[in-house]
């Protein structure tokens, strides 16, 4: 059974104001780093030790945090371990996240020769302005240098990039997009901000200290970027994220169409068997520890259906689909659900579904239902009603 497998870094040089992410700057924890990653790796032998070596890695994500703070050798030492217990798949699209000001060639040569074939960048803005306002480590030109180094190793880029933030305008905005696509990376994230409750910048606001973009100068960067993306050749593919033909991030399409997954490392989830679970609650169901052949086969019959599920996790589970599958520009898969919940989706969801369509939000074609161009303006509006049907 084919998987991705996220590795999480918790490590970062400076907390930014608007980060609520399981991170913390890694000054004064320097030597938390060395356990942190062994326990991180009896975590991964144990898990595959479990799993008998059957499961087949297509993906690997190390997230953080800044995964690229820390010595290469961690990273490169825990793919070696994931190799080890685990089959990774020889065309795997292996990535790691990285920040401007935490690259060098030393660490990039060694991620390339390690079989890392994914660099995502976390730029999030070209204008030094709105950089210092976010609380960034990094300024323009360094962001360009690190892009720049990248490009020597790597032949799949993505560059993060942020709207929505106080002392950004439009022209801003617009001005840093043109700026990355002049770059021609393989791949486009770009969010709006979300206030995020104990972060800085939520406090700020809550006091009144924080003036953001209004939600129709928001919406107009994000469709204004669209059409700026669209005529570089870039397709979008899920509400934020856009690439060019083939670059699609292949780790991150496994959250969105609900494919199994493993999470090693702190504040890390997995999804597989058809159940959620945090690192270290895998059950033993053995006396060594691994899975027997039945209840193994029993994991993969319940990753590409939900039917047996209990009630309740059956309708958090419907939740999950409709919340997923509906950010991709593709949207929601009829067959795909009857497929995993053994019946129609208007059997669940057919009166909202009828009402949004009639209103415009959401549209349906050649077997999906997805968001029309009202919907995207609407899409926690439209889930909301989708959801209250459950």
């Amino acid at each position: 059974m084919k998987i991705g497998i996220y590795v999480h870094v918790p490590y970062c040089a400076k907390k930014c104001r608007y980060c609520d992410f399981a991170s913390a700057p890694i000054k004064g924890r320097e030597g938390s780093v060395g356990p942190y990653f062994a326990r991180l790796w009896k975590d991964i032998e144990r898990t595959g030790r479990y799993y008998g070596g059957r499961l087949e890695a297509d993906t690997v994500f190390f997230g953080g945090g800044t995964p690229s703070l820390v010595d290469a050798g961690y990273i490169c030492k825990t793919l070696d371990v994931i190799s080890k217990h685990f089959t990774v798949n020889q065309g795997a699209e292996i990535s790691i996240e990285a920040n401007p000001g935490t690259l060098s060639r030393e660490k990039l040569a060694s991620y390339s020769a390690s079989g890392i074939n994914r660099l995502s960048l976390g730029i999030q803005s070209f204008d030094d302005g709105v950089l210092s306002v976010m609380g960034r480590i990094h300024d323009s030109m360094e962001a360009l240098k690190s892009y720049e180094l990248s490009r020597r190793y790597f032949n799949n880029i993505n560059l993060d990039l942020m709207m929505g933030v106080p002392a950004q305008s439009l022209k801003i905005w617009l001005d840093t997009l043109s700026r990355a696509v002049g770059l021609a990376p393989e791949h486009l994230s770009f969010y709006s901000l979300q206030l995020e409750e104990g972060t800085p910048f939520y406090n700020d606001y809550k006091n009144g200290l924080l003036e953001l973009p209004s939600v129709k100068e928001d919406r107009l960067m994000y469709h204004e970027g669209l059409k700026l993306m669209e005529a570089a050749g870039y397709r979008r593919y899920e509400v934020s994220n856009a690439a060019k033909p083939g670059f699609a991030c292949r780790h991150n399409l496994k959250y969105w169409t609900m494919e199994p997954y493993l999470g090693f490392g702190s504040a890390a989830h997995s999804f597989i068997g058809g159940r959620r679970f945090e690192d270290g609650s895998l059950p033993v169901l053995s006396e060594d520890g691994a899975l027997s052949e039945e209840a193994f086969e029993a994991v993969v019959k319940n990753s590409t259906s939900f039917v047996s599920a209990d009630p309740g996790r059956v309708n958090d589970l419907k939740g999950d689909f409709i919340f997923t599958q509906l950010r991709l520009a593709d949207g929601m898969d009829r067959g795909l659900y009857a497929r995993l919940f053994g019946r129609p989706i208007e059997d669940d969801f057919g009166i909202p579904l009828r009402k949004l369509i009639k209103e415009g939000f959401i549209e349906e074609a050649e077997g999906r239902i997805r968001l029309t161009a009202s919907g995207l303006d609407a899409t926690n509006p439209v889930m909301e009603e989708l959801l209250s049907a459950l």
